[in-house]
């Protein structure tokens, strides 16, 4: 199992450039997005890594010590085999780079990310459309996505209605990504 250090010097390594503004001056540049998909991807393999190399001895929810602190220091032991633990990876990076802690920057960090998670998203969809049984099952999933993007648009435009203030953006930005990740995680089946 790799420590958690080692994969934050990769992540590290694969962001450390400066961010790149595209021509239309909002987003990471597509050798950016390769890298910023590359770091999502590192994460997620380590994920898996560290799920194989779980112990019979771990605790679950039946050995785990009860009340708050257990459950906390049972989640701790878990997060490096949960795929929802490598959300923000790339924004993080992006948003600790020396100079980059402005809300415009965080805006786009948190969009960089968001992207490569969409592209996933989108990955993921097309694969489950395509081996999916018949048009019931491709229907359902058309069906359950508008949904989701309608549910995703509103509640991530909640911090600029309830904080009209320049935090909004940032929020909004960190709500679509989070939201974008955890989609793409059910969709490609690492959330049952």
């Amino acid at each position: 199992m790799l420590p958690h250090t080692t994969l934050l010097r990769l992540i590290g390594i694969l962001l450390a450039g400066p961010l790149v503004l595209s021509a239309a001056g909002t987003r990471a540049n597509a050798a950016d997005g390769a890298t910023d998909r590359a770091a999502l991807a590192a994460c997620l393999a380590l994920v898996k890594k560290n799920e194989a190399a779980r112990g019979p001895h771990d605790p679950d929810e039946l050995t785990e010590k009860p009340g708050p602190e257990g459950r906390l220091a049972a989640a701790r032991a878990e997060a490096p085999r949960r795929a929802d633990s490598c959300i923000g990876v790339v924004a993080t990076a992006c948003i600790q780079h020396e100079g980059n802690q402005s809300t415009a920057t965080m805006n786009q960090c948190y969009g960089r990310e968001a992207d490569a998670w969409d592209a996933r998203l989108n990955a993921a969809y097309k694969a489950a459309l395509a081996n999916g049984d018949g048009q019931d099952v491709a229907d359902g999933l058309r069906k359950t996505q508008r949904n989701w993007i309608a549910f995703r648009d509103a509640a991530c435009a909640q911090p600029a209605i309830v904080f009209k203030g320049t935090m909004a953006g940032p929020m909004s930005a960190a709500c679509v990504m989070d939201l974008t990740a955890r989609q793409t995680l059910w969709l490609e089946g690492w959330v049952q």
